[in-house]
């Protein structure tokens, strides 16, 4: 199922939406985010433009870079998008979150957008949260039991 706007049925105006959707509905994978993601959608439309405040919250399934165990990352991601009715005669927009639709169209799928957002919630460095003496917050061990671990491999080598 595709996350879509229906702007024919849209008054003019400010109106919000809200959807519950499941890792297949944005072709996530099953092991990448927890279900259910809250989307919120602020949505304000004019005659001629369709602006989209989207607000994403859930929770990614991710594999700890140290002990390659997994653990769950809370995230909460938001983007804006502007749709703007195009001519005929109009040249093609450039920017990355204004788009143009043709004034027969009655539907926007924002689903790709949506799942790009989540996408780059995923951090490069997959880390769970440290406490305050630095032992993680998942699996208990501290960064002296890690570099213990690199020392004692470094003299078994030698």
């Amino acid at each position: 199922m595709a996350i879509k706007i229906n702007i024919a049925s849209l008054n003019d105006g400010s109106q919000q939406l809200e959807f519950v959707c499941d890792s297949k509905e944005l072709e996530l994978g099953d092991n990448f985010v927890k279900d259910p993601v809250n989307i919120v959608l602020d949505l304000y439309k004019t005659v001629y433009q369709l602006d989209v405040k989207i607000l994403i919250k859930g929770v990614l399934l991710l594999t700890c870079d140290r002990c390659l165990d997994e653990f769950e990352l809370p995230f909460e991601s938001s983007l804006e998008l502007i749709f703007v009715q195009k001519s005929s005669r109009e040249e093609e927009i450039n920017e990355d979150n204004i788009r143009s639709y043709f004034a027969h169209m009655r539907v926007i799928d924002i689903t790709n957008d949506i799942k790009e957002t989540i996408i780059l919630a995923s951090p490069m460095k997959k880390l769970p949260a440290e406490r305050s003496d630095g032992s993680c917050t998942w699996c208990g061990k501290t960064k002296e039991y890690w570099r213990s671990l690199i020392v004692e491999k470094d003299e078994d080598e030698l």
